[in-house]
């Protein structure tokens, strides 16, 4: 903050945009790394889905798993 403080407001301003810059970049790098691997590894496309039944009605596990936070 004391460096931060010294500098003039126009030093000031181009660090803040670099800074700015930066972080957008890394924050598109990394989306764009997420969407590449999952549309190539496929997480979770190898796991069965198990159903039951109650009464009637089929339910997923999935299912199961929000029945229970509800």
């Amino acid at each position: 903050m004391s460096g931060l403080a010294t500098m003039d407001s126009k030093a000031c301003g181009k660090m803040g945009l670099i800074t700015i810059t930066y972080y957008l970049w890394t924050t598109f790098m990394a989306v764009t790394v997420g969407i590449v691997l999952v549309i190539n590894i496929h997480p979770g496309a190898a796991a069965q889905k198990e159903e039951y039944t109650v009464g009637k009605v089929m339910l997923s596990s999935a299912d199961a798993l929000l029945d229970l936070i509800r």
